[in-house]
This record gives structure tokens, sequence and C-alpha cells, in this order.
């Protein structure tokens, strides 16, 4: 005599009143899926589309050097390559020992027009500015440059 208890079936009854039945679709499944996809390339497409936008006709500029004159004057030398077409400015800043400012000046940088260049490296042009202080500095740098 057996004494295993009947097995139960997924599809009793029993089982089917207490925790409800399976109802999802693989088609739906599938949309989801699909659709999460196409999303995700959208996003990854649009994200590279905009990063290129930004770094196409960007301003670079390094800083160069810096000499400190006097108490009241200082020279910051840097160099920047700014796109044919673009006109451009940049911010000089002349801080003090403890990093606070104490000289400021915008420039508005002239290029030179492409039919002038030699090589695309004549593009990239060194620029050197004055910069009064109101006490003796410490360091100059280019803070940032932009389009106008």
């Amino acid at each position: 005599m057996s004494h295993h208890a009947p097995a139960v079936r997924a599809q009793d009854p029993t089982l089917a009143n207490r925790y409800g039945t399976d109802h999802t679709r693989p088609g739906r499944r599938r949309l989801w899926a699909g659709l999460g996809g196409l999303g995700l390339v959208v996003a990854v497409l649009l994200s590279v589309w905009i990063g290129l936008n930004m770094s196409v006709g960007a301003i670079e500029y390094k800083d160069v050097g810096f000499t400190i004159e006097d108490d009241g004057h200082a020279t910051v030398t840097f160099q920047a390559s700014v796109p044919e077409g673009v006109q451009a400015e940049c911010d000089v800043l002349v801080t003090d020992s403890h990093a606070a400012p104490v000289g400021f000046r915008t420039v508005r940088l002239e290029t030179l027009p492409a039919d002038r260049r030699d090589s695309p490296s004549d593009a990239q042009q060194r620029y050197t500015v004055d910069v009064r202080t109101v006490v003796r500095g410490d360091s100059g740098v280019v803070e940032t440059c932009r389009k106008v």
C-alpha cells in the first residue's frame, strides 16, 4: 500500500483560486523588451550626437606662463585655438598666495583668417595679456574662454 500524497498540478482549481493563474503573454513581454532596447539605442545615439556637437568648434586654451612685474601689474601668456569665423574672449585671472583674486581682465581674441594660415597648427596662437592687480600677485592663469 502506497502512502504518497497525491501530486498537486498547477491547474488544480484550489491553487488557481488561491494564487491566481499565470496571465503573462510571451508576445507582450517581447514587446516591452523591444521597446526598452529601442529606447536604449535612441539614448546612446542622442548622447553621442550631443557630445560631438559640444566638441566641434570648441575653443581650446592652455596656460603658458606668467610674470609678476610689481605690486600692481602682472602679465599672463597663454595659447588659444579658435576655429575660423568664431569670435572668442578669455578671462585672465591673477591670484595672490592665498588663491584670492587680485587682478582680472577679459580679452577678446583676434584670430588669423583661414587664407593666412599655413597649417592647421596656425589656428593656435599665443597671447600675452597685461593685468592690473590691487596687491602683488602670486600666479596668473586663463580662467576660461568662450564664444561671443
